[in-house]
């Protein structure tokens, strides 16, 4: 066995290398100092999307939740932070999405200290056709029939909510969620920081809710929105076996843009935090 070899298998595996093994290699993150800022927060998922095929989606925080790219996906696109080693993916709108199997981490009520949520997004469009009267669509979340979670959505330019961009918190069954939003003038093609934080509890504590942060700043929280507090809608969190995915929810609606360094925590990030990881993005 050739030294390198053997040393890739030592290192990497300890156990003798497959093709699938060998593709997550070539998916292995660009080291930057963005990604070390997040991975000093130990997310128990981080999807750096920068792979340059498809389909597997590595996972770049060690958990080994590694995605499944589907659907009409561009690869290897300029990405948020401006290097030609940090790509992003481009996903059309209609059908492309990442899954990634059901974890528990992946759902807020399992840490006890609270859930975090934080990707770079860039819409190419502002006008689109989604789910119900406003039209919106679900670009990032868990949650199906009977299995509802979390989700974020982003509302067409002409609806009652211009191009808001929000996080929702949901009891497993129907009914509406409790959540945070931002509305403001977004422009085709430029790159958003968007981090949601849910507050550790539920319903019966009076002042747990959801808050969203763009750019580094607070957008909306339950001491500016009533309606982010998880008692407004009687939200009581429950962790469900729905994937969770990126580019859509459920497949009911569909991103149109770009995203790019996907990552969830299992605690609550400070405002600090936020604007500490924000600020790493904005200097690569």
């Amino acid at each position: 066995m050739k030294p390198h070899r053997r040393h890739f298998i030592c290192s990497c595996f300890a156990s003798t290398i497959s093709i699938v093994g060998a593709r997550r290699l070539q998916a292995a993150p660009a080291s930057s100092t963005y990604a070390r800022r997040v991975l000093e927060k130990k997310p128990c998922g981080y999807w750096r999307l920068g792979e340059k095929a498809g389909p597997v989606i590595a996972d770049a925080s060690g958990g080994g939740h590694e995605g499944t790219a589907l659907g009409q996906i561009t690869f290897g696109q300029k990405g948020m932070l401006d290097r030609e080693a940090d790509t992003a993916l481009v996903f059309d709108g209609k059908t492309a999405c990442i899954e990634i199997p059901s974890h528990a981490a992946f759902s807020q009520p399992t840490s006890g200290a609270g859930f975090s949520v934080e990707a770079w997004m860039r819409p190419d469009v502002l006008e689109f056709t989604g789910e119900g009267e406003e039209g919106y669509v679900h670009w990032l979340g868990k949650g199906e029939a009977g299995k509802m979670e979390w989700a974020f959505r982003f509302y067409p330019k002409t609806s009652s909510r211009p191009n808001r961009v929000s996080a929702y918190i949901f009891n497993s069954g129907p009914g509406l969620g409790s959540g945070a939003y931002v509305e403001d003038d977004i422009k085709v093609g430029k790159w958003m920081h968007v981090v949601a934080v849910f507050d550790p509890g539920d319903a019966t504590n009076p002042k747990a809710g959801v808050s969203i942060f763009k750019d580094g700043k607070l957008a909306g929280s339950p001491a500016t929105s009533p309606g982010a507090l998880y008692k407004a809608y009687d939200v009581m969190p429950v962790a469900g076996s729905a994937p969770l995915r990126i580019g859509t929810r459920d497949k009911k609606s569909f991103f149109t843009g770009a995203l790019d360094e996907v990552a969830i925590y299992p605690r609550a990030l400070t405002a600090r935090e936020i604007a500490d990881n924000y600020r790493a993005g904005r200097a690569g």
